[in-house]
């Protein structure tokens, strides 16, 4: 059985205030944390022997997966953050290991990579898959045997030679490790894999699917329209709902209270968030968060947080904020709001 390495030990500071208070692996995602969704993905594929390399706030995710009995998950120390690679190496890893970011929500098959990576024998595959701005991404150019005779971390858009992203998911024999520095950073894309590309040990298995980074607001929101697209609508009992118009995909959470409001999908009502006289559109409320006569569109809104008499567009809001009597629009990507 081939162990499983989970790397969560980044700041997440794109999703920032979010991730002030949460690492960005226990961000909620329609409502359970991002983690989950993880593990559950590799335990389907029989990988239940998990190694999560965890440095920030990493209490919260050992505590929350603690109730995993079904799983044997490792949480190895790290003196100072070490990269994706040195987090590998510092793992200990002495067989062949599965490795999927922490960020990574996706449907590939993983059986796919892992017979490509048995074929061909050498130290590394990375999953690629084709997209249509490669500049978000690392990109790699193959051989017709899958063989990367190329690589690249997150060019230029005129430095583009393909259209292959690397997707975060490596299958890695222990030997790779031996090319990295004890005790350092040291990352896969930007420090490992070149070397090895130019010693051909690196291949590209080119899969299919859905996958995205929910690193960003953007890639969060995209992870959450596909969850909701297979969900459809769907209601906990203990919630309390009445007098509202809902359309859409809309996931509502464990005794949530929405009243008198409008809710059109995609979107997310966390756990025990209160919801009255109000307009959400494609936007997530994270548990507790209370919305009183507010509008949301295209929004993230941390736990806690209070919005009363606001209108706020295309905004994250840390957890435990006020905002009232406001409007709020973000600028560029997003607005990053954390005020209290």
């Amino acid at each position: 059985m081939t162990k499983a390495v989970i790397l969560a030990g980044g700041y997440g500071t794109r999703l920032r205030p979010l991730t002030f208070t949460t690492p960005k692996v226990m961000i909620p995602l329609v409502n359970k944390p991002v983690i989950e969704y993880i593990v559950d993905y590799l335990a389907e594929y029989g990988m239940k022997d998990i190694v999560i390399t965890l440095n920030y706030l990493r209490e919260q995710t050992i505590n929350y997966l603690s109730k995993r009995k079904d799983l044997k998950l490792s949480y190895p120390e790290e003196p100072s953050p070490l990269g994706t690679a040195g987090s590998v190496k510092n793992a200990g890893i002495t067989a062949t290991a599965l490795v999927i970011q922490g960020d990574n929500i996706t449907d590939m098959d993983l059986r796919k990579v892992l017979a490509f990576h048995k074929a061909h024998g050498k130290l590394v595959t990375i999953a690629l898959l084709p997209v249509s701005n490669p500049s978000l991404y690392g990109i790699a150019e193959i051989e017709p045997n899958g063989m990367i005779r190329k690589f690249k971390e997150k060019p230029f858009p005129t430095e583009c030679f393909s259209n292959l992203a690397n997707t975060g998911v490596y299958v890695i024999e222990p030997e790779a490790l031996e090319y990295v520095p004890e005790g350092r950073a040291f990352d896969f894309s930007k420090d490992l894999f070149p070397i090895l590309v130019a010693k051909t040990e690196v291949y590209g298995c080119v899969v299919e699917g859905f996958w995205t980074d929910v690193g960003s607001r953007d890639g969060y929101m995209e992870a959450s329209r596909w969850i909701l697209a297979k969900k459809g609508f769907e209601c906990a009992a203990t919630a309390d709902i009445s007098d509202n118009k809902i359309w859409g995909d809309v996931a509502i959470g464990e005794h949530a209270v929405i009243r008198q409001s409008v809710i059109r999908g995609p979107a997310v009502i966390g756990n025990h968030a209160l919801v009255i006289n109000s307009e959400l559109h494609e936007s997530v409320v994270f548990p507790r968060a209370v919305l009183d006569e507010a509008t949301l569109n295209n929004c993230m809104v941390g736990e806690d947080a209070i919005i009363k008499e606001a209108e706020m567009c295309d905004s994250i809001l840390g957890a435990n904020c006020e905002i009232k009597a406001c409007g709020c629009k973000g600028g560029g990507e997003k607005k990053r709001l954390d005020i209290g």
